[in-house]
């Protein structure tokens, strides 16, 4: 559904929150309400079907609902499929120009150019015209042929598009036309979760001052903490740059072959400081 001027309005978060709301609303009269069909209920309710899936994911992790993941398909019509059911098809638009012209016909470059290879092909094989030279002329008048085209996209847009509306061949041949595409909707049915309230109380993640002040601790529901996650690296802290300078140094003197001394287990004669 597009967005409504509404929608602009309000933000993501209060959107969302208007939609939880509408939710356990919908669900309050008693255990066994539910939403069957989450895309019916966001249009009937004038909301956004993505923001009620956000709202609905969100309720989950709480378990205020249960969601059951459903789909559905139906074909839709192209813009040129709309314009056939409304105009007929470039079959019976050749037709119709051929007998327009007489018994000379028209020249097969100039159908070809005005209706494309695809209305002229369909129409001889029809057998609603036949080639004469470089002309094609009409062997049918309009009472005597039935545009199958345009009844079968009329009959699949009454059926809302339900694909055992018509015969498979039929449809993959609309589908060959590029006048048909299969659209996949995907839903939710909505019911009760275990923790089910009418209205949401959000969880807090942490202790403050001020609920210890208030003793408000005691009702507040918390978020279940973790006790085996990890906590931040600390670091070890950073070299001095002189330090940093000597160990190059060291490295350096190493590499060339010469060896550290353990002076640190010698005594030394003050003479040399």
């Amino acid at each position: 559904r597009p967005a409504t001027e509404a929608d602009s309005t309000q933000g993501p978060s209060t959107m969302t929150e208007a939609c939880e709301s509408a939710i356990l609303s919908q669900l309050s009269p008693g255990d066994d309400a539910v939403i069957p069909n989450t895309l019916d209920w966001a249009e009937e309710n004038k909301l956004n079907h993505e923001t009620v899936v956000g709202a609905i994911k969100s309720l989950l992790t709480d378990a205020y609902v249960t969601a059951d993941p459903l789909s559905y398909q139906f074909y839709d019509l192209t813009a040129e499929a709309k314009g056939v059911v409304e105009n007929g098809s470039p079959e019976v638009a050749v037709l119709k120009a051929l007998i327009e012209a007489g018994e000379g016909g028209l020249a097969v470059k100039d159908v070809q150019g005005k209706f494309g290879k695809i209305g002229m092909g369909n129409c001889m094989k029809n057998k609603w015209a036949k080639k004469e030279g470089g002309n094609l002329v009409a062997v049918k008048t309009l009472e005597e042929v039935t545009d199958e085209t345009r009844e079968s996209l009329k009959a699949l847009a009454d059926a809302s598009g339900k694909p055992d509306a018509l015969d498979g061949k039929v449809v993959n041949a609309l589908k060959k036309r590029k006048l048909v595409t299969l659209v996949k909707r995907n839903y939710y049915k909505v019911a009760r979760g275990a923790s089910y309230a009418p209205v949401r109380v959000k969880k807090a993640a942490d202790l403050t001052k001020e609920m210890l002040d208030s003793g408000s601790w005691k009702t507040t529901p918390f978020k279940p903490y973790n006790f085996l996650a990890l906590g931040e690296k600390v670091g070890g802290g950073y070299l001095h740059p002189l330090l940093k300078v000597r160990a190059e140094f060291r490295k350096i003197l190493m590499e060339m072959g010469f060896h550290e001394m353990p002076t640190d287990k010698w005594v030394e004669s003050s003479f040399w400081n």
